[in-house]
């Protein structure tokens, strides 16, 4: 069973108490931050669904043979969606096979699960077909969706789920956690970085990505001073994992534009580049830093889908260019 960190015990606990009072939705909604693990929140309500001996208290055993299923990954009652190799969508087919399976009463004599995940990553047609399994749930079936964003689905979707929100736990339990994980280097700017969340300032530490971030800001003074062709570095950051050079541009641009409407670099989130950060918030107009943070947000907000993140790039970066 993958470990529950302690700051998801507060959900999975709402969970347990909505099972034991018999009011548990048909259909929830996991929302929340990058890095918060809440695929490890999704499996362990299913567990808690699926165990023979789950107490409130304590959740699922972990002995029956029902947790022994789970953890071979072989329960036919526990049905997972998820991006298939090499796919940037959740496909039509895949919904309608996950209809069919749920066609068919439970293996066990008791609830079916299933976790979709990443949710947001659905195309149209496959969120179109999902709404008629929301509207038309088979007996003792929960379904429970994955996504950062509540917005990232249709209104259609969300509006039959119920929401549970994972939220930033406090600094000083992602800080004990950090600790207890041999953790190295600053991890109070490793977890600015990652908006809060362990997992994600975790992850960024195992690849030093302090050096990686203050490159790409480097790139972007040299873009705006013309010592850099936005073109070829978007051509390399376009090969990042989700986009992350345009995600620390967000950044960037909010502690910006902070600094910009409150003459204070108190409140910044880059707080290792406070003194640089500064300067250009000097250098450029707020109705700028609007702009590019618009443009970004938009095109963060379409990746999921087929689009080109090359092309995406280019345009942010140009337009950024465009600004010296």
């Amino acid at each position: 069973m993958s470990k529950l960190y302690p700051w998801l015990e507060p959900g999975r606990l709402t969970i347990a108490t909505a099972i034991a009072q018999g009011r548990l939705p048909h259909a929830l909604l996991l929302t929340g931050l990058t890095g918060l693990g809440k695929a490890v929140l999704a499996d362990a309500i299913a567990r808690q669904l699926l165990c023979e001996s789950a107490t409130l208290e304590a959740g699922p055993c972990g002995r029956c043979a029902a947790c022994a299923q789970i953890d071979a990954g072989s329960h036919p009652d526990y049905l997972k969606i998820q991006l298939e190799e090499d796919a940037r969508v959740i496909k039509v087919d895949q919904i309608r096979w996950l209809a069919e399976k749920l066609s068919f009463s439970s293996h066990q004599g008791g609830y079916k699960v299933v976790v979709l995940n990443p949710a947001g990553n659905m195309n149209i047609n496959a969120a179109n077909s999902l709404l008629k399994t929301l509207e038309e749930p088979s007996d003792n079936t929960v379904l429970v969706l994955v996504c950062e964003r509540s917005s990232q689905l249709p209104p259609t979707v969300r509006s039959r789920c119920q929401q549970l929100r994972v939220d930033v736990p406090e600094s000083q339990t992602a800080l004990q956690w950090l600790a207890g994980q041999g953790f190295e280097g600053p991890a109070g700017t490793y977890l600015q970085m990652a908006h809060g969340a362990p997992l994600e300032a975790l992850k960024q530490a195992q690849v030093d990505s302090i050096k990686a971030r203050r490159e790409h800001f480097d790139a972007l003074v040299d873009i705006l001073e013309g010592r850099a062709a936005p073109l070829a570095t978007a051509l390399l950051w376009s090969k990042e994992e989700d986009m992350q050079g345009i995600r620390w541009m967000r950044d960037w641009l909010m502690d910006l534009l902070r600094i910009a409407m409150t003459g204070q670099t108190s409140g910044v989130r880059s707080a290792d580049l406070r003194d640089r950060l500064a300067r250009l918030a000097r250098r450029l107009e707020s109705r700028v830093l609007f702009a590019q943070l618009e443009l970004i947000n938009r095109t963060l907000g379409i990746t999921s889908g087929s689009l080109n993140s090359q092309l995406l790039t280019e345009d942010i970066l140009l337009a950024w260019a465009a600004q010296k």
